[in-house]
């Protein structure tokens, strides 16, 4: 009889999970019924790999407000100054305090001490920079839109394993259904063959009866390893969802169904795959980022024209002011300053690397989206194929499961009127065990190929769960 053993590729969730300590075992947790949809909400509500994404995208936006704050005020400093000093002292008494500055033979006055107070503030600010401070302000915007591409990005594939998670959930609940109704049938097979053999029935051999216990044999110990694979993907769920020892969630889905979607043209998916990828999108969105920062650099060859301002102010109330303009008492006095200027950077080769710098930068990023782009596309190919033997291999299985239940009617029916012949019964049972396996199995295939085929696409999940849950209302 066929395996029905999975490797299951959503391992690779491991690092988006939360991590918890394992608590003891609740002797009745509370059942939980989700959809997909609501699944992936929690999933993603606790991935720590999305919240480190979410970090990028608020750095960027972060980068964005610091290229809006240069075009207001982006050089401006106080600077203050505290201390004790002597005061001054003439011995021509001929000379005011106002006018100390005539004495040549000034003196400290060691005997008397003042606080000293300095402060100064300064700024500039850019009136025409030639374009370098929008440049900016355009290059952070593309880069945080390059950075929420990215947080797309993630969030796909980690739905895409979710997905995968979820379907594995659902493909071990059919398991289990098929399995419990194979067992009830190789039971019923079971008493006919020991009624046939009490009988002393001539067409029953020994070697049928050791066929038999072999096979049930091998098939008890693949439905005990189902069990632990079930198991195993229950714990995964709640890694998953960190949910407690208190709860546990199932899948809500009744049936376990192809996705009511199929396969189209693979036009649409090239179309939608080159406009909707958004590692695409993320790429060209940073292009267009290094091209601001190529002109921005570009910028810096011409001199910027800034508004100058500053002021500042001392006191120490034991040095009088000097009341001569050219003559500046820097413990006591007050200025204020405003014109414009230029500024220009004459390191003319140092501007010209940086230039070339984020010329090679954006010749990069564009040889990045070409390649992306061809990547996708053959990745598209394959996951196209995939979708469409998928398809097909379930639906060939189909017809001959109808055969084949046909063929167990029919044996039975022999059976059951005396013409029939038990070996001939065994082995419809074992081929429309074997097909309804599968197709559980192939069921489960299709559906994570579709699940591939949207996400190389760049389509939403969202559409094919909101596909089956329409068909099973329906």
């Amino acid at each position: 009889m066929q395996k029905f053993l999975f490797i299951f590729p959503w391992l690779i969730l491991l690092p988006f999970l939360p991590f918890s300590p394992v608590k003891a075992h609740s002797p009745s947790p509370d059942t939980v019924y989700i959809t997909f949809e609501e699944f992936a909400a929690i999933a993603k509500e606790y991935s720590a790999n999305l919240d480190a994404r979410r970090k990028n995208v608020e750095m960027a936006e972060n980068r964005i407000r610091q290229a809006h704050a240069n075009r207001l005020l982006p050089d401006l400093r106080l600077t203050t100054a505290h201390g004790l000093v002597p005061g001054v002292k003439s011995r021509d008494p001929n000379i005011t305090p106002g006018q100390y500055y005539l004495d040549p033979n000034l003196e400290n006055d060691w005997e008397d001490w003042g606080i000293f107070t300095q402060a100064e503030i300064s700024g500039l600010q850019p009136i025409y920079t030639w374009g370098a401070i929008g440049n900016l302000v355009n290059a952070a915007r593309k880069g945080a839109e390059a950075a929420r591409y990215e947080l797309d990005s993630q969030k796909e594939s980690f739905t895409l394993q979710l997905f995968e998670l979820y379907q594995s959930a659902l493909l071990i609940a059919d398991l289990e259904r098929l399995t419990n109704e194979a067992l009830r049938q190789l039971n019923e097979v079971e008493r006919e063959l020991e009624r046939l053999r009490d009988e002393g029935d001539p067409s029953i051999e020994e070697k049928d009866v050791f066929e038999f216990y072999i096979l049930k044999a091998e098939f008890e110990a693949e439905v005990a390893e189902m069990e632990l694979t079930r198991d195993f993907i229950r714990r995964s769920w709640g890694l998953v969802l960190a949910s407690g020892p208190d709860r546990v969630y199932l899948p809500s889905e009744r049936f376990f169904d192809p996705v009511a979607v199929t396969v189209q043209d693979f036009g649409f998916y090239e179309n939608n795959a080159l406009f909707n990828r958004p590692e695409l999108r993320g790429l060209r969105a940073a292009g267009e980022a290094a091209n601001y920062g190529l002109q921005a650099s570009r910028a810096q060859y011409f001199p910027s024209m800034f508004l100058g301002l500053s002021a500042g102010f001392g006191y120490t109330p034991n040095r009088p002011r000097q009341n001569n303009p050219f003559i500046r008492n820097n413990t006591n006095f007050l200025s204020a300053r405003l014109g414009v200027g230029f500024q220009q950077n004459l390191n003319f080769w140092q501007t010209s690397n940086r230039v070339e710098r984020s010329r090679i930068q954006k010749r990069q990023l564009d040889d990045f989206h070409d390649a992306a782009k061809d990547g996708i596309l053959l990745e598209l190919s394959d996951r196209y194929r995939e979708a469409r033997i998928s398809e097909s291999r379930r639906e060939s299985r189909i017809k001959a499961l109808e055969i084949s239940s046909e063929w167990v009617r029919t044996e039975q029916i022999d059976i059951d009127i005396g013409f029939g012949d038990v070996r001939n019964l065994l082995d419809a049972v074992k081929k429309k065990m074997e097909l309804e396996l599968e197709i559980s199995q192939l069921t489960f295939n299709l559906n994570l190929n579709m699940a591939r085929l949207y996400r190389a696409a760049g389509l939403p999940l969202g559409e094919l769960t909101r596909a089956n849950g329409s068909a099973q209302r329906d």
